[in-house]
């Protein structure tokens, strides 16, 4: 796993959320307007509508066309990130994080981060 860390094929941009106040003077959180550039890092396939385990809009509650998993030694993901895919193909992907970025440390040569995402529409 760790060679695919280091050197991994992909590159994603990622706006990390932040914690602003509202007009309606509420804390809220949303995707701030920096971008952080991530290479070498590894996204892979996960469901689709096509497969026998299509996954679910956590927005929608309804089934999304595809789904994800991101791989990075490290990268600032929170739960109201916004993630780019830059993929292979030359067409770039927008995606939405379907749940909270999980941080795995069992060991420093191992460690790394994981999400979950959705392709948005």
């Amino acid at each position: 796993m760790s060679l695919m860390l280091d050197h991994g094929p992909h590159h994603v941009t990622i706006w990390v959320e932040e914690t602003v106040t509202d007009s309606y003077g509420n804390t809220v959180k949303r995707p701030s307007d920096t971008p952080v550039e991530i290479r070498n890092c590894l996204v892979q396939p996960l469901a689709s509508t096509r497969g026998a385990f299509p996954a679910l809009s956590v927005t929608q509650g309804q089934r999304v066309d595809n789904a994800y998993r991101f791989f990075a030694r490290d990268a600032p993901l929170g739960w109201w990130s916004r993630v780019v895919w830059h993929h292979p193909d030359g067409r770039d992907r927008s995606m939405t994080l379907m749940g909270g970025p999980l941080l795995h440390e069992a060991s420093p040569g191992s460690r790394h981060v994981s999400a979950t995402m959705h392709e948005e529409s």
